[in-house]
């Protein structure tokens, strides 16, 4: 057994303790449990240290023993953190605090996240309806009622505020900026800049699209949240096209299929080609705002793409496991509390593992090819956790991703020349003809295939073992056609 295989055990085995940690509770006892699964992990190495199958057990137990002390760590930090700000709960309070994160404008509300000076560690969201402008790094004084997230019967919205670090909310307070811009040190300085330059591109989108049309294209290239109408919202999801329009992994691989060849292009060469792709992709996920979301697809989909581009496919399975695992280190909640890392995650992986094979039933002259496969393969092994999280699953989906994901990268590639283009007259305008043209065909199927009687399925109260019994025959299907190995790789050759 080589040394690559041990750590690669051994990641997974961190994140198989940070995974028990978080669905099992054994807080009264949790010092013996860590201590003792250790001191059998440095026992094993004692007995096996001659032996690779031995040694690699050992560590395997020492890394899960590691996530377990890792998640509650976390856990009993956060615990204190929610303590220190939660003892004002229900008090109206007056207090300056600074803006951490690039405010989220919705479309109902503006969510801003801040960090209050009477606590040392936490964070408070506002959520307010009045239009204020307020920007990152601004120091403002807030006045209202401090209110804890709350738990509601098929959601705890606590728990997944908590996993940001924020531990209570404030509605509708009053707020006045008190100084702007209070960068402590360049790196606020740059970040303030780039989020500058996302307000400008959004309102470039909104001016040239029409109201239906731009908050589509604002959440699709910049990863806004709750900018579209519910209305559209639940119809995309009815349809199963929500992850053509949300950030996702293929979005910053659709990304890098238009950079290569651009570069190349300029005169660069196909290595220096392909780590300018990687800095610019990192630039993007700094522009979306550095949301979860966007930050998850960044992380996943690099990962596939560095595969890709060695031509190897388990470098990239290896790859992707030391991503989540080191994802999980700095925020253990992310596992159980955050449905949007486990798609992520889930949607890489199936596209690393079953690209190959679902590319091998795809004819090859279908327009996309690629991009259908990479979305099929992802749907199979996401498929599962959509039914568990959300108890829908959609009945079109197969058929409305076959109308509208070939059309996917010419949509985002003219979406991305509108909203740099844009910014001069009076190229915006002509821009936005086919823009508009691609998206008024993408919201037609969506309405068509929204109004079908039988367009979703519930499917409720799913347990964690049927959730599991579901990755059976996707592991069968797997294991009966993984010889055929058309692993893709064109765009970056």
């Amino acid at each position: 057994m080589t040394s690559s295989q041990i750590f690669l055990y051994s990641c997974l085995s961190i994140v198989a303790g940070i995974g028990f940690a978080s669905f099992w509770d054994f807080s009264p006892s949790s010092a013996s449990w860590r201590i003792g699964i250790f001191l059998i992990g440095v026992l094993l190495f004692v007995i096996f240290w001659k032996k690779p199958v031995g040694m690699c057990v050992a560590f395997c137990v020492c890394a899960a023993a590691l996530g377990i002390w890792r998640y509650q760590a976390v856990e009993f930090q956060a615990a204190e953190n929610a303590a220190a700000i939660t003892l004002y709960a229900g008090e109206e309070l007056q207090f300056q605090a600074k803006v951490v994160k690039a405010p989220e404008k919705r479309i109902s509300s503006t969510h801003v996240v801040v960090q209050p000076e009477f606590v040392s560690g936490g964070r408070i969201l506002l959520t307010t309806r009045e239009s204020f402008d307020i920007r990152y790094g601004d120091v403002v004084t807030v006045r209202g009622k401090l209110e804890r997230p709350g738990v509601f019967e098929d959601f705890n919205y606590e728990e997944f505020l908590e996993k940001d670090g924020i531990y209570a909310v404030m509605r509708e307070p009053a707020l006045k900026v008190e100084q702007r811009g209070a960068y402590e040190n360049v790196g606020e300085r740059a970040m303030a800049v780039i989020f500058s330059l996302k307000t400008t591109l959004r309102e470039g989108l909104e001016k040239h699209l029409s109201v239906r049309h731009g908050p589509v294209m604002v959440e699709m290239l910049l990863g806004d949240k709750d900018v579209m109408s519910d209305e559209l919202a639940a119809n995309l999801n009815v349809t199963g096209l929500r992850h053509v329009i949300a950030i996702s992994g293929a979005h910053i691989a659709i990304l890098t299929m238009y950079l290569m060849p651009l570069l190349i292009w300029l005169g660069l060469w196909r290595q220096q080609a392909f780590y300018v792709t990687l800095a610019l992709v990192i630039f993007y996920v700094v522009l979306t705002g550095l949301q979860p979301s966007a930050l998850r697809a960044g992380v996943m989909g690099s990962i596939f793409l560095v595969g890709q581009h060695v031509g190897r496919q388990y470098a990239s399975l290896r790859a992707l496991v030391f991503a989540a695992t080191a994802m999980l280190l700095f925020n253990p909640f992310l596992l159980a509390r955050d449905v949007g890392f486990q798609l992520s995650f889930l949607a890489v992986l199936g596209m690393i593992v079953l690209l190959p094979v679902v590319l091998s039933f795809v004819p090859k002259k279908i327009p996309g090819r690629q991009l259908l496969g990479m979305t099929i393969a992802a749907q199979i092994f996401t498929f599962p956790v959509l039914i568990w999280s959300f108890g829908q699953v959609s009945l079109v989906s197969i058929l409305t991703n076959i109308l509208i994901v070939p059309l996917a990268a010419p949509l985002m590639g003219l979406g991305f020349l509108l909203m740099i283009g844009g910014l001069i007259q009076p190229f915006g305008f002509l821009l936005s003809l086919p823009v508009a043209l691609l998206l008024q065909y993408v919201l037609w199927v969506v309405d068509v295939f929204s109004a079908f009687p039988f367009a979703t399925a519930q499917i409720e109260n799913l347990s964690i073992f049927w959730l599991v019994l579901m990755y059976i025959p996707i592991g069968f299907f797997w294991w009966k056609f993984r010889s055929r190995r058309e692993f893709p790789g064109s765009y970056l050759s």
